[in-house]
């Protein structure tokens, strides 16, 4: 029987030029990560080849599952040791038999789904662990079919209402690497359940929940500079060459 080929919008060519990036900046986030926090199991929402979960492996976890849309499949991905399924992001999903997890995942995804998705997306990955390594597209940001970007504090009100605070965990350490995607460094937290054991576990280790939920919406100087000066350059332009217009009188 021939297998059925689902139509993609991200190619081959798409995960060939981000997946280096990806993989080098999963490795420094583990790492970092792990030196307080080393869960023994990962789910990754919107997986793509794998990359992180591959970081993940690398680092000691045993049992790693990715998520994503038809169009990857368990041959696409970087270590045959991750179980890959199939799903539906924009629907409610769940993990099936694996039940929670120690640790999910999702980093540059929630932007791909239209925005009435947003708030089902956030309560499904409660529901796969205490524990929620989340990043998404901020405004502006620019990508591949891009539908929802967003500040961070607008997921970070989606969590809350789950019943998860914000940790900065990252930015602190990480904000200057440039080793790592300026999207990861300036887009991903964590979100811990509230009335779980394991944000006192995290407390104890030195991670704790931000003071205001807003602070998370500071810009990376590098996306800045990448993608909305140039805008203003355009814009000033414009102002520059209308009022010469008018000066001439034309």
């Amino acid at each position: 029987m021939t297998a059925l080929v689902h139509p993609s919008p991200y190619s081959d060519a798409f995960y060939a030029e981000q997946m280096a990036g990806s993989y080098r900046s999963a490795r420094i986030y583990v790492q970092h990560l792990s030196t307080y926090f080393r869960p023994a199991s990962v789910v990754d929402v919107g997986c793509g080849r794998g990359t992180w979960l591959k970081a993940w492996l690398e680092a000691g976890t045993a049992v790693t599952v990715g998520l994503d849309g038809p169009w990857n499949q368990a041959a696409g991905m970087v270590d045959p040791r991750i179980a890959f399924r199939a799903c539906d992001l924009s629907r409610p999903f769940a993990a099936d038999a694996q039940g929670r997890f120690e640790l999910a995942m999702s980093l540059e995804v929630a932007e791909h789904l239209a925005p009435s998705a947003a708030t089902g997306f956030v309560a499904s990955l409660a529901r796969l662990s205490d524990v929620v390594l989340f990043g998404a597209a901020f405004t502006h940001q620019g990508g591949t079919r891009h539908l929802n970007e967003q500040r961070p504090s607008y997921w970070a009100r989606l969590f809350e209402a789950e019943g998860y605070v914000a940790i900065d965990a990252f930015r602190p350490q990480l904000w200057g690497n440039r080793e790592v995607e300026v999207w990861y460094r300036q887009n991903s937290f964590l979100y811990v359940r509230a009335d779980s054991g394991r944000l006192q576990q995290l407390a104890a280790a030195g991670l704790h929940p931000v003071g205001s939920i807003d602070f998370l919406d500071c810009m990376h100087p590098d996306h800045f500079e990448d993608k909305l000066q140039p805008t203003l350059r355009r814009g000033l332009r414009m102002v520059y060459r209308s009022g010469l217009r008018r000066l001439s009188g034309s």
